[in-house]
């Protein structure tokens, strides 16, 4: 009896289902292999779309529900008062205006594309099967729109660009030491650090450095603050300085397959569930394989027949505070008086009434400093209104995204992405011919101020255009034979650069110190450089370290620990616990300066205690302090607080048992059953290792980190490997909830390939007119 219901089980596994579905013009198949990555084949390309909104739905609804009320500004209608400050801060940006007007400017494809996308979400809705996360919440979907999927995107766009925190920081900094201060801060790009193009292949442009803008007021200063602490508390849009990435990309010459090869680790801020969804899409003239998100059409990261790709953040200034001085409803600008616009938002709160929310908004942008002033709009006086190249109605990312997925060649590649505007990324790719190369497309401002600091409208200060993609920085086959980026510099020196992260060096200095360790590269190489923990500023550190004369048995204990360790942040590393609680007092060089929490730039750290410099001293205390007595300090309070958590014994130090990955849900507070969606699991790498894992120095949760992992053969697409963090279904009862999750800890990787033969256990589901 048992037997003839387990092979009932299996012929009802093996046999395709079949639903009718209004919205196709042919039959698509979506077929789930062993991973429950879906490959889908359909007659139509539009089709195609069709089922990626369908399969993104079965498996992903919920997450597709909030991302686009995120956009919108509409979560306090399902989760009440605690999501109202975000839809308040949301609807002052405008994204999902800005998303709704950006429909126009679109190629048709990418609308046909967009709507075919909607019918598919939208046919899955109607089947009723919701998440039941919905009942929780007491909510039903409406329908998914095109705007939807664009407004989801500029969420996205925003927490990969912002910069405008910075601004506010950097003016902080200014009143508090200097402008010289901040320059010392932010000083220059060391000249042997590693660059992303090479100066044989890219000659330095000499840029000019432009005068400070004016300052703000105080009553000012501390209205933006307060929008600073509101952006860093919201659910997924908080500036967070741990996130990178790093990609690279090797000639046939330097690999043992003749072929180039790719890989490619977005570093990103945990989600649950991941924001990634593999997923195979084939029709007749349009194919791609690899990493896509829920709710937007398409694959961001991944491969077709001819071309491979991956990106990282490039992060140039692309948004600008400007300072308005506000007289009757209207603004001062050069030999002008320019009034300012007005519109109303009503919020509905759930359980509540609902919340009336005026903006105003100028030709710079929305005001956001009102949302810092204490509940009412400021009248006459300073103001602050944001600029932002990802809320112009002429972003035609999206064009450049699907252009990519259907490049035949390197050539197709480039000019697909003529149509990319924000966010600005460091793209590799890699050809079946053979071609490697690199750009950074996207739409950078060009202004005559210093871009770290707000500008004056009253001084007539303006964007002047933007930079040409032609003059944008980009390379095909370079004579090194390879390209690696890691949110380093982009550019040789020679003036400033654009990508605003100045401190990053850490992590491209060990993938090409590893690329060049070897004439040749196999594919198992290049993820071997993917789980690379080995720590180069510990490499740095540790001789000041050593030549320190502990106080105390307990720093003893760790010094000698340090000493012993073989610089890799494993999970039974026990010296990489002992440094992280000796850098965790390190960690804290700045704060009596600037009054902020510190960086995560360990290269300003570095500096100051090789050159003994200014940093070191405590302003807090009338003695002079020098860099060896700050690391003398760093030794005894780091041995104290580590003796105090895990005890005196060094064999109970092991890094896995407090360095852990966390993952919560939205819904993981919820009583009784919030626990369910959570995930937590012990995990190798550090800050700045190219494995990275950086984490809260106080808790030592990571919270962001490789949140995809792809490496692409030239020779053989179809031994294309991938993996992130938990799983492909959003539904915890599913078996593919987190079946990932341990994989991924482990550097380990699952097949993507679009032969049937290598999908292992498949479920089929045919999709009728």
């Amino acid at each position: 009896m048992h037997r003839l219901l387990l092979l009932a089980l299996l012929l009802v596994a093996c046999v395709p289902q079949i639903r009718s579905t209004p919205g196709l013009k042919s039959s698509v198949t979506i077929t789930r292999d062993q991973h429950g990555i879906p490959h889908i084949r359909a007659q139509n390309d539009l089709d195609v779309f069709f089922a990626q909104g369908y399969a993104h739905a079965q498996d992903r609804l919920w997450q597709m529900e909030l991302a686009r009320r995120t956009a919108a500004g509409r979560l306090a209608e399902i989760l009440g008062r605690s999501a109202l400050e975000q839809d308040k801060f949301l609807r002052t940006w405008g994204f999902y205006r800005a998303a709704q007007a950006q429909l126009p400017y679109l190629s048709e494809f990418s609308r046909q594309a967009l709507e075919a996308y909607a019918a598919g979400v939208n046919a899955f809705i109607a089947e009723g099967n919701l998440p039941w996360e919905f009942a929780i919440v007491g909510a039903k979907p409406e329908p998914w729109t095109p705007g939807d999927s664009l407004g989801w995107g500029k969420v996205i766009a925003y927490e990969l660009a912002n910069t405008w925190q910075d601004e506010v920081v950097n003016a902080r900094l200014v009143e508090k030491i200097g402008l010289d201060g901040l320059n010392e801060l932010l000083p220059p790009y060391p000249s042997d650090a590693p660059t992303i193009l090479q100066p044989e292949d890219y000659p330095a442009r000499q840029q000019g450095r432009f005068p400070a803008s004016p300052g703000l007021s105080a009553e000012t200063r501390g209205a933006l603050e307060r929008v600073v602490s509101l952006a860093d508390s919201l659910s997924g849009l908080g500036f967070d300085a741990t996130q990178g990435s790093n990609n690279w990309v090797i000639s046939g010459s330097r690999t043992t397959t003749g072929k180039p090869l790719l890989a490619n680790d977005p570093h990103l801020r945990f989600q649950n569930p991941a924001l990634w969804y593999l997923i195979d899409l084939r029709g007749p003239s349009y194919n791609s394989l690899g990493a896509s998100i829920p709710g937007i059409p398409g694959v961001v990261l991944g491969r077709n027949d001819f071309v491979a790709w991956g990106a990282t953040n490039a992060k140039p200034d692309t948004m600008d505070l400007f300072i308005l001085e506000v007289q009757e409803g209207g603004y001062i600008t050069p030999g002008h008086w320019v009034p300012l616009t007005r519109r109303s938002e009503v919020i509905k709160v759930k359980g509540e009434a609902e919340v009336q929310l005026e903006v105003r908004e100028s030709e710079y942008g929305p005001l956001i400093s009102d949302l810092g002033n204490l509940g009412s709009l400021a009248g006459d006086g300073q103001a602050v209104a944001v600029a932002w190249t990802g809320l112009d109605p002429a972003d035609t990312t999206l064009d450049a995204w699907l252009g990519i997925n259907r490049a035949r060649s390197g050539a197709e590649f480039r000019e697909a992405l003529r149509r990319f505007v924000v966010p600005m990324q460091n793209f590799v790719y890699a050809d079946v011919a053979g071609e490697i190369g690199y750009i950074a497309p996207g739409r950078v401002p060009l202004r005559d101020w210093d871009g770290r600091l707000p500008a004056s409208a009253a001084k007539g200060q303006r964007w002047k255009g933007f930079i040409p993609l032609e003059e944008l920085p980009q390379v095909v086959n370079p004579k090194e034979g390879f390209i690696v980026s890691a949110n380093n510099r982009i550019l040789p020196p020679g003036g400033p650069d654009l990508s605003t992260y100045v401190t990053e060096v850490y992590r491209a200095a060990r993938i090409r110190e590893l690329i060049l360790a070897q004439p040749k590269l196999s594919p198992q190489d290049m993820a071997a450089i993917q789980g690379d923990t080995t720590s180069l500023v510990a490499r740095e550190i540790r001789p000041l370290l050593l030549a320190l004369e502990p106080k105390s048995t307990a720093a003893r204990r760790l010094q000698d620990t340090v000493k012993a360790w073989d610089l890799r942040a494993e999970l039974d590393s026990t010296g990489a616990t002992a440094f992280a609680f000796f850098w965790r007092e390190v960690n804290r060089m700045l704060d009596d300066e600037t009054g902020l929490s510190s960086p995560n730039a360990p290269l300003i750290f570095v500096r100051a205690l090789k050159t003994n410099g200014r940093w070191c001293d405590d302003q807090r205390t009338p003695v002079q302090e020098t860099c060896s007595d700050f690391l003398a300090q760093a030794l005894e309070k780091g041995a104290a607080e580590l003796a105090r958590r895990l005890g005196p014994d060094p064999r109970q130090w092991q890094w896995g048992r407090i360095h852990k990955a966390r993952f919560n849900a939205v819904l993981g507070a919820v009583p009784l059953v919030g626990g369910w969606f959570n995930r937590e699991i012990s995990t190798p790498g550090s800050f700045q290792t190219v494995n990275v894992a950086s984490y809260n120095p106080d808790t030592f949760i990571q919270t962001s980190g490789p949140s995809l992992r792809t490496i692409f053969d030239l020779s053989n697409l179809n031994q294309s490997r991938a993996i992130y963090p938990l799983g492909q279904s959003g539904n915890f009862w599913d078996g593919h909830y987190a079946s990932f999750l341990e994989p991924w800890r482990d550097n380990q990787t699952v097949l993507l390939s679009t032969r049937p033969q290598d999908w292992g256990t498949t479920h089929t589901l045919v999709l009728r007119p």
